[in-house]
């Protein structure tokens, strides 16, 4: 489990709740967040960058607006634009 805390002197204040029971002894290991830098070096680091062809992406995006283009003639009148 991974939980992000702000540490207060002594004390780490949880960011989220937790399944524990008040007074439970916890272990608790330590990791400084990562700056974008060495995230993207370890990224990096683990993908395999050079598998990926100029067809790879090809058909990710779709092209449409998701709606129709249209032109407002009346009060709620609408028709569908040409453009």
């Amino acid at each position: 489990m991974l939980i992000k805390g702000i540490k207060k002197g002594k004390t780490i204040e949880l960011l989220q709740e937790i399944d524990f029971p008040d007074n439970q002894e916890v272990l608790i290991e330590i990791q400084e967040p990562k700056n974008f830098w060495s995230a993207l070096q370890e990224f990096r680091a683990r993908a395999d960058l050079e598998s990926f062809d100029d067809d790879t992406f090809e058909n990710v995006r779709d092209k449409s607006s998701g709606r129709e283009k249209g032109i407002r003639i009346g009060m709620n009148c609408w028709e569908t634009s040409p453009f």
